[in-house]
């Protein structure tokens, strides 16, 4: 199981560690790369310093160096060289070198009037760097040019420490090294604290849902929560209030089936008592097994209509789909409503405007859904009115059927809410043994479970319209 927050922790830590590390890592090449050119740049702004103090006069070519100007180039420690060289003969070099016993500098052979800059090992063992240099001695302004026969070739080394550089350039590395690694932890600190903040509505909403009992109604409002939080409590509210409404009829069902069996078993316990107490009276004794026989056929239609209920709202609930014609099936209907309702032939009228009376569907499931909508049609309509039964084409893909009838009472909007209610009937006072308000509530789970549309239409007129939206399968 992984966390959000440290999956969110780690990601913006990395994120934002890769750009500080671009980041860093192009201000140190831009700082050594400017660094190494200010170097280069003033190795050569030296180089050419030194050439401009030869100079060719008329008696010779002079090196008009003053000793005390330049500190660095007669010091031991922490010096710089220089060394020139007329006809590959050493011309002059600084006094720091001196110091060193047949040391002289390294020299690169370049072109005449240009120059090349190298790393160089330097005299006190010290890293550093050298420019080389090739050049023609200037004529002093007081030398005519028609005077000089033959100026040589003059070379020029010219090396400097860049020990202190490196220092400073180590040091800067360190110091962006360590403001990473600290931006790094500060960084992932701070993206702890804010995650953690953030997520106290949600860790305070996990709270709410561990302390909920079964007499909770809802998960009371957070004034701090955020916006990603508040539907997901929304929406737990609203499961909690489907539950409450589930719990609700479950115990409305239960009262209902109660309800139901009472009136039987009553009747079977006031029927056995008169007949234990009057034996001889031939009023109860002639009748009493064929009342008690009706009596338990009863309860057994209760029981299994609820056992069909139970089965066309379960999971396990069997589909086998085949080829069906509609016309055979009609007739079978018929049939069977005919042993509850004699005329059911004359008042029922079957019509179809498919081009085929084969269809592929699950016959029980049409079967049961036809039966118990004509059953409830015939039932709750006029005595001697017609019911019509109906298949269509919906569109491409679905046909619709619909049981339509006059009914004999108006019905209302709350009674039609509750149409498709288990043990729901309009009829409050249940006076009619034979119903028992299930057969539309088995209708509902059966579509549910094959995946047929059902709706209701209920006009001024008293005309209600069931209509069963069926999918076309090949």
């Amino acid at each position: 199981m992984y966390s959000i927050k440290d999956r969110l922790v780690n990601a913006l830590t990395v994120i934002i560690g890769v750009i500080l590390l671009v980041v860093f890592l192009s201000l140190d090449f831009i700082l050594d790369a400017w660094v190494d050119q200010q170097f280069d740049d003033a190795l050569v702004e030296k180089s050419n310093y030194f050439k401009s103090l030869v100079e060719v006069e008329n008696d010779g070519i002079e090196f008009e160096y003053h000793n005390g100007f330049m500190p660095q180039f007669e010091r031991k420690e922490n010096a710089q060289y220089f060394q020139i060289w007329l006809d590959e003969q050493t011309f002059a070099k600084s006094q720091s070198l001196s110091y060193y016993e047949n040391i002289d500098l390294d020299y690169r052979d370049v072109a005449t009037h240009d120059s090349r800059i190298f790393t160089i090992k330097l005299p006190d063992g010290s890293m550093g760097k050298a420019i080389s240099s090739r050049f023609q001695p200037q004529l002093s302004h007081d030398v005519k040019p028609e005077d000089v026969t033959y100026i040589g070739s003059m070379y020029l080394t010219l090396a400097i420490s860049n020990q202190r550089v490196s220092n400073i350039l180590l040091f800067a590395d360190l110091g962006l090294l360590f403001v990473f690694i600290t931006a790094i932890f500060g960084v992932r600190t701070v993206v702890t604290k804010v995650v953690d903040r953030e997520l106290d509505s949600l860790y305070i909403l996990n709270k709410e849902i561990s302390e909920l009992d079964v007499n909770a109604e809802q998960i009371k409002e957070n004034p701090k929560e955020s916006k990603e939080i508040a539907p997901i409590r929304k929406e737990l509210n609203r499961y909690i209030e489907l539950n409450i409404q589930n719990v609700a009829n479950e115990k409305r069902l239960s009262s209902d089936i109660a309800h139901e069996l009472k009136t039987p078993i009553a009747e079977i316990i006031s029927l056995s008592e008169m007949n234990i107490r009057f034996p001889d009276d031939v009023r109860i004794s002639a009748t009493y097994k064929e009342d008690v026989l009706s009596i338990a056929n009863n309860m057994k239609n209760i029981v299994n209509q609820l056992m069909a209920l139970n089965q066309s709202s379960s999971s396990h609930y069997h589909i086998e789909k085949s080829e069906v014609d509609i016309r055979d099936l009609a007739k079978e209907i018929s049939i069977d409503l005919e042993f509850k309702y004699p005329d059911a032939e004359k008042r029922l009228t079957f019509i179809s405007t498919l081009s085929s009376p084969v269809i592929y569907v699950d016959r029980f499931s049409l079967e049961t859904v036809v039966k118990n909508l004509l059953d409830n049609a015939l039932f709750y309509s006029e005595e001697g009115s017609e019911i019509v039964a109906s298949i269509d084409n919906y569109d491409a893909d679905h046909f619709v059927l619909k049981v339509q009838n006059r009914t004999l009472t108006k019905l209302t909007t709350e009674h039609l809410e509750n149409l498709f209610k288990p043990l729901y009937q309009v009829d409050k006072s249940r006076t009619h043994t034979g119903r028992h308000g299930l057969g539309l509530s088995i209708v509902k789970n059966i579509a549910h479970v094959n995946n047929y549309e059902l709706s209701v239409d209920y006009t001024d007129e008293q005309v209600i319209t069931f209509n069963v939206i069926i999918p076309k399968e090949q």
